[in-house]
């Protein structure tokens, strides 16, 4: 039959005048598929949340101490204010450092894919900007260096043209670490000068910095339990249901929250440090080391490979809700917090 019969060759002649060139397609597959499972295993190594860093190792490392060798010296005492600078300056060094870097502002695979990372890093921008803008108004000195650190953070950080967010983060950062310098060289005379050259040491922070701070943190709070809710189509208070997230965004609002609450965490611990007095005298320690609790207990390990938002007692986790109710309970320490300040 016809459908069996073999094809005849082609001649010389016919395969000079009509040449073939279906081989070519073979190797391009190949390099596409290539491309797109590296891509793939870099958007998974990319999308790992870093570890947090204690601020007192933060102090250490923008001290410069050595991490090992040598004589061990007892670390010389954290001076009010150096906790949340070396924080804030561990946080841009992991935005700019962690595997992919930056993520926000890529446009070529495999970050242009990823939405989960790049809204973590919006949580943790937003907390930095809060906490360097409330610095400016706490710390004595380094004035100059911080407020060119907030204006740099003001900027638009999901730019990819001049100028990058790359850019305006390390300005930020390198300011950070002026005025770090500056704190950190305050109290002690300059070798050679005595005594009388000293710079005079800077008072503590007041509870009027750190509870205007901690309502900004409050009302961000406010605004991802919101997002949560809205993530399952309920209102916070369990009243009438707002108008759901779109499904495809549940994960990034999620991750908006995980990244805010880690920043959080950090920041915290820090201002646990550079607030001892101010946080003692208003008896809140016990709030406070709750609060910070709440915000670690948020960043545990998500074990499904997608944010899941069950209902009821079904098979499926709820994530966004799970979330939430970190955030509510830290909201609520924060304002009894602010209250006894």
């Amino acid at each position: 039959m016809a459908l069996f019969r073999k094809k005849a060759p082609l001649s010389r002649t016919e395969v000079l005048e009509t040449p073939q060139y279906g081989w070519i397609w073979k190797p391009l597959v190949a390099l596409v598929a290539i491309y797109l499972l590296i891509c793939i295993v870099l958007g998974i190594w990319w999308s790992w949340t870093p570890s947090p860093v204690d601020p007192r190792q933060a102090v250490a490392m923008q001290r410069g101490a050595p991490q090992s060798g040598g004589e061990s010296q007892a670390p010389a005492a954290i001076k009010p204010g150096e906790a949340l600078l070396a924080t804030n300056i561990e946080l841009l060094d992991t935005l700019l450092d962690k595997p992919g870097g930056y993520l926000r502002n890529d446009v070529m695979p495999p970050g242009l894919w990823l939405d989960n990372m790049p809204s973590w890093e919006a949580g943790v921008t937003q907390q930095v900007q809060d906490s360097v803008a409330s610095l400016g108004s706490a710390l004595e000195v380094g004035q100059a260096p911080l407020k060119a650190a907030d204006e740099a953070l003001a900027g638009d950080l999901d730019s990819w043209r001049w100028p990058e967010s790359e850019t305006l983060l390390r300005a930020a950062r390198n300011n950070l670490g002026e005025a770090f310098s500056a704190l950190e060289n305050t109290g002690a005379g300059t070798p050679g000068q005595g005594a009388a050259a000293s710079t005079p040491a800077p008072s503590a922070p007041g509870a009027d910095a750190l509870s205007a701070w901690l309502a900004q943190v409050q009302s961000r709070l406010e605004t991802q339990t919101q997002a949560l809710a809205a993530a399952v189509g309920r209102s916070p208070g369990g009243g009438q249901a707002v108008e759901s997230t779109p499904w495809f965004r549940i994960d990034n609002v999620f991750f908006k929250t995980r990244g805010t609450t880690w920043a959080l965490l950090q920041l915290m611990q820090a201002a646990r440090i550079d607030y001892a007095e101010v946080i003692e005298k208003a008896g809140q320690g016990e709030a406070f080391d709750q609060l910070i609790a709440e915000l670690k207990a948020s960043q545990a390990q998500v074990w499904s490979p997608v944010i899941l938002n069950g209902s009821g007692f079904g098979f499926f986790a709820n994530h966004s809700l799970m979330m939430a109710n970190y955030t509510v309970r830290a909201t609520q320490l924060i304002g009894k917090i602010r209250s006894a300040l």
